[in-house]
């Protein structure tokens, strides 16, 4: 294996990926956590994203299958439910509803507590890796060019420092992350930065689904647009018989934490389908509201300074507006990189230039995810004005989503682009292209009683 030990900064879910990435290359890997992490599917304040909906994308979670064999399962058993995101989700664009049909788009629909808890419970299993929790990063020990120990304070204490030697450390520690800190106090400029703020607001919380509720669909997402609507939401299905239900607004129109709020928001959406949903629900939780939603992306690569040695990964890297889906995703298939080009200085004997080789790889990858979230934010009120390239974009994903209102296979190809499964330039193939043009007439705004081809009637 040739190399000693590695530190991963957070325990979240790109930490654990990555922590068990590692354990396939590093004697030991210490994954470091200033939370007190629960024994049990819980919130705690290191993740105050985890109270709103969080959708683990196709792709995610069979990179995480890859990664941690066992977990679609361990989610299924937890009470999780299964969806079919073609035929079992209900989206509405500004143009109307997503042509629904059965397909081969299945995954698992759970709480991001539930997939925390079930991907730290894998990896804390392996004998090489260490979770310290309730233990802070004050600072990392090096040069410009090399870490050589993280140095931390256990169990919140005042003076009690003790230095880590490390051969690798990766930052896993999400949009709070104070890698630039770091660098400046080793000595090197702070990697340039990008951001795009739409001014999405969000409020949500947990309903159990009651008994009496028949419906076609088992999720639904009703979209916001630039060109409005401005409000929207999002209901999803997680284990243990709930909906995580979660209004989305932009600028003016962002949602409260009044009580008095939330179902008269829901009423004003474009369609009842949420309000109809919510009638006889009963409220588990109180309402948590969000306003870090921004698109925010850090390019270290772009810093001829820097030590070899660390990484910076998942939303500490690149983090998007969480509406679409793509954070944990994303972590994954960046936690996944990593392995490969692990396995690739494993294969020649290097020991160097891992930063270079990862960044070089994963830019591209996190590239697809920055255009299809800044594309979509682009032109919101008080929000950035959209750019040539992005205002063309803009027209043509229109046209996509009016066609996918008539046509199955074009909301299917939007679907796998979604779902990270293909690229948006998948988009641009000839015979979707052909479908977009042909297919450029609204279509009537009801949602169907059953997707297309489905003769079993309602589902629960």
């Amino acid at each position: 294996m040739g190399r000693a030990h590695a530190v991963v900064i957070g325990a979240g879910i790109a930490g654990l990926l990555n922590a068990r990435v590692l354990a396939d290359h590093f004697e030991r890997v210490t994954v470091i956590e200033k939370d007190t992490l629960p024994d049990h599917p819980a919130h705690r304040w290191g993740t105050p994203q985890d109270a709103h909906l969080h959708g683990l994308l196709l792709r995610g979670r069979q990179v995480v299958e890859q990664l941690v064999p066992g977990f679609t399962d361990d989610l299924i058993a937890h009470g999780a439910p299964t969806i079919d995101l073609a035929a079992d989700l209900a989206i509405r664009s500004p143009f109307g509803w997503g042509r629904r049909a059965r397909s081969d788009l299945r995954t698992v629909s759970a709480s991001r507590i539930l997939v925390e808890r079930v991907i730290r419970r894998r990896v804390a299993t392996r004998s090489t890796i260490t979770i310290r929790d309730r233990t802070q990063v004050v600072a990392l020990a090096g040069t410009s060019t090399r870490i050589a120990a993280v140095r931390v304070r256990p169990g919140f204490t005042e003076n009690a420092i003790e230095e880590l030697p490390v051969d690798l450390v990766v930052d896993a520690t999400g949009r709070g992350s104070r890698s630039s800190h770091w660098l400046r106090d080793l000595g090197c400029p702070p990697p340039p930065e990008q951001t795009l703020n739409s001014r999405v607001g969000y409020a949500s919380r947990l309903y159990e689904i009651p008994a009496q509720h028949c419906a076609t669909w088992k999720l639904c997402l009703l979209q916001t647009t630039p060109t409005g609507p401005l409000r929207g939401a999002a209901l999803m299905p997680i284990e243990h018989n709930r909906w995580v239900v979660t209004l989305i607004g932009i600028g003016p129109h962002r949602p409260t934490r009044r009580e008095g709020d939330f179902l008269p928001f829901a009423r004003s959406l474009p369609s009842p389908i949420v309000a109809e949903a919510l009638h006889n629900a009963e409220p588990l939780t109180d309402i948590a509201i969000s306003t870090a939603t921004s698109n925010h992306r850090r390019h270290p690569d772009r810093v001829a300074q820097r030590p070899d040695n660390l990484l910076v990964t998942g939303d500490a890297l690149c983090s998007f507006n969480p509406v679409y889906a793509q954070g944990m995703t994303a972590a994954a298939t960046c936690a996944a990189l990593l392995g490969d080009c692990l396995d690739r200085h494993d294969a020649d004997g290097s020991r160097s230039r891992i930063s270079s080789h990862y960044y070089r790889r994963v830019r591209p990858l996190l590239a697809n995810c920055w255009t299809l979230a800044t594309t979509a934010d682009c032109g919101y009120p008080d929000g950035p004005p959209p750019t040539p390239r992005q205002r063309i974009t803009r027209r043509y994903l229109d046209r996509v989503l009016l066609a996918g209102t008539h046509d199955f296979p074009v909301q299917l190809a939007f679907l796998r682009v979604l779902n990270m499964l293909r690229p948006p330039a998948s988009l641009l193939e000839p015979a979707v292209v052909a479908r977009v043009l042909r297919n450029h007439h609204p279509t009537a705004d009801a949602i169907p009683s059953h997707p297309p081809g489905d003769r079993s009637g309602p589902r629960h």
